[in-house]
């Protein structure tokens, strides 16, 4: 191997050392902002949070910034001979050198051993002595990051040669399944296709030898569902099912496990890398589970979590191969799940202000590098006083009110910036009067809710001003920390409400309230005809509600909890009535019992085993009519 080969491989392996150390940080960073934001991010955004660690790990070269985290955290003061050998390739390129030279001068001046000239000659041996030579001085220079490296490439080609033996294995699987092709099984598969807006050519395959229900392949993908499961499934079963393959197609995940085993392989090493993209692929069957219930009525939940669990029942392995995205699980993976599906709310799919901000602010400090420290002079520092000067002329450079904090104010001001011409492009079409009249409008609305606390819901004849949505709501929504301020609102309620249960188990204190007012209903119907025939921009009206949609009390220990809730029911709800239980495994917590009553639904759920009766003895107690 040439010492040139030897200088790009040094080059790759120390790029691929300092990225694997900066997002081992990362991914530590974003472990501890999941825990602490543990149930107030959607399930979209859990997975998404993890991009940054991908960005980080792929970026080739990124700019310095002092707001760098590595800026505190730094390879080169844990391991500062590693880090010095493979920022620079000309190390090695050094080290060949010497190598080099050494062998010219022996070659070119090594006496006969047998005689006394001192005549120079060539050795027939300076091919050999060259050889030695070079490496000998190299592995002198270079030993330990050399052997690191080559330790490091060893396990590279077996991964990589272990993915290729799997994915002919996943090739020749998918060869000998055959097509589903019956009228009932065509039809429900195409149904779900155009419900989910798919395009692309996607075949339909029942084999036993993938693990499915599964999507392999990202350019011609293919839903593999094995036969044995599929005779055990009802129509609404397989749309549950197709609606979340589907899901992975649209969302193009299959491409996604690609890049991460990619990664893995480059990063094999690294633990912490394993455990994000472990930690990834179940955000991603979460998120798939969103996407999925997404396009579903409300009381579809409960049948979806069933579909899950009868499924992951039925498979006996787990199966985590780049080329295929599928619907898997363990059983603790199963129970978070399962927790997502019943909390899901249409409205959380959406954009996240909390999850994108933690994206940005995750970026913004970690896909920078660290400042280097230059050699400047005293005199070509800047001073305090014109620093200063400088800071307040971008604070009051084009009016921006900075968040607080440490920030990366470009990158701020250039968000802003999109926003802003994302809004022009999309209010091109308005005339001034337009304009005005929507801004003028949304302003009162907002400051007449922030004033009197009332629900107005906004008619946008312009639904594209407004994410593609033709209705927004303002206010409705009101949290509580403490339980005397959400009795004070709760009681001049109309309808029953939900109270503090005398008989709550020992040791549990109030933590936190919430009171919903409604988002669906005739209202609506007649918001949508009055905004039509009123021919305005934008037309707000307020809702004057007297009885919660939504009403939810959470109880906790400090280690367990128990939240009591009030839904208002459809009509399709309505027709289950009196107490029963949900119909998880046993071993899933929370375990919810029901009351279906005067077209409502009270449940009261717990993180610990209690019994059915105690449940009922503390829902009875808590609703108040």
């Amino acid at each position: 191997m040439s010492p040139t080969l030897h200088a790009n491989l040094l080059s790759v392996f120390g790029w691929v050392i300092r990225g694997s150390f900066m997002a081992g940080i990362l991914v530590l960073l974003v472990l501890i902002v999941q825990l602490l934001l543990k149930n107030k991010l959607e399930a979209r955004w859990k997975y998404l949070i993890w991009l940054p660690v991908a960005i980080r790990l792929l970026l080739p070269w990124a700019p310095e910034s002092s707001l760098s985290l590595y800026n505190v955290f730094s390879l080169e003061a844990l391991a500062p001979g590693i880090h010095q050998k493979t920022q620079d390739p000309a190390e090695w390129k050094e080290a060949g050198r010497v190598g080099e030279a050494a062998v010219e001068k022996e070659r070119y001046f090594k006496p006969e051993t047998s005689g006394t000239s001192g005549k120079a000659v060539l050795s027939d041996e300076a091919g050999t002595v060259q050889t030695h030579g070079i490496w000998w001085n190299q592995i002198k220079q270079l030993g330990f990051t050399n052997g690191l490296m080559l330790v490091w490439l060893a396990g590279v080609l077996f991964f990589a040669a272990k993915t290729v033996y799997d994915q002919i294995r996943l090739k020749l699987a998918l060869r000998a399944g055959r097509s589903i092709d019956t009228p009932f099984l065509s039809a429900v598969f195409q149904d779900m296709k155009q419900l989910f807006g798919i395009k692309r050519k996607v075949r339909f395959v029942a084999s036993e030898q993938i693990p499915g229900p599964a999507v392999v392949g990202f350019r011609e993908p293919a839903i593999v569902i094995a036969p044995s499961l599929l005779v055990t499934l009802q129509k609404d079963q397989l749309q549950y099912i197709l609606a979340h393959e589907f899901s992975h197609i649209q969302r193009r995940d299959v491409a996604v496990n690609w890049m991460m085993h990619i990664i893995l392989i480059l990063h094999w090493f690294n633990p912490l890398i394993w455990l994000a993209a472990r930690k990834a692929r179940q955000a991603q069957e979460m998120a798939c589970d969103a996407c999925a219930l997404d396009r579903m009525r409300p009381q579809q939940k409960n049948a979806y979590g069933q579909t899950i669990i009868h499924v992951l029942e039925h498979l006996s392995v787990s199966h985590y191969q780049p080329g295929l995205a599928g619907l898997s699980a363990t059983h603790k993976e199963m129970k978070r799940r399962l927790i997502m599906i019943k909390q899901f709310n249409k409205k959380s799919y959406r954009l996240s202000i909390l999850g994108l901000g933690m994206i940005l602010a995750l970026g913004s400090v970690t896909l920078v590098n660290a400042k280097e420290s230059g050699a400047e002079s005293p005199s070509q520092k800047p001073s305090v006083q014109s620093q200063q000067n400088a800071k307040a002329a971008v604070d009051k450079e084009d009016d921006i009110v900075y968040p607080e904090g440490n920030i990366d104010r470009e990158l701020y001001k250039k968000e802003l910036e999109k926003a802003r011409k994302k809004a022009e492009e999309a209010a091109k079409a308005l005339t001034p009067e337009e304009k005005k009249y929507i801004e003028d409008e949304t302003n009162r609305v907002k400051e007449l809710s922030k004033k009197t606390g009332d629900m107005y819901v906004l008619y946008h004849k312009y639904k594209d001003l407004n994410s593609g949505l033709d209705l927004s709501y303002l206010g409705g929504l009101e949290e509580f920390s403490t339980y005397e301020d959400y009795l004070k609102k709760a009681s001049a309620l109309e309808g029953s409400i939900l109270k503090q249960p005398a008989n709550l188990p020992e040791g549990y204190k109030f933590s936190k309230a919430r009171i919903e007012g409604p988002t669906e209903g005739k209202f609506v119907d007649e918001v949508r005809a009055e905004g039509k025939k009123s021919g305005k921009p934008i037309y707000a009206k307020k809702i004057d509600w007297k009885e919660a949609a939504t009403i939810r009390l959470e109880y906790t220990n400090g280690k367990n909890t128990l939240a009591l809730s009030k839904y208002t029911l459809d009509s399709e709800g309505s027709k289950k009535q009196g107490f029963f239980e949900d119909d998880f495994p046993a071993q899933i917590y929370p375990k919810y019992v029901f009351w279906h009553e005067g077209g409502f639904e009270y449940s009261i759920s717990t993180t610990w085993d209690l019994s059915k009766e105690k449940k009922i003895e503390i829902l009875k107690a808590a609703v108040k009519k």
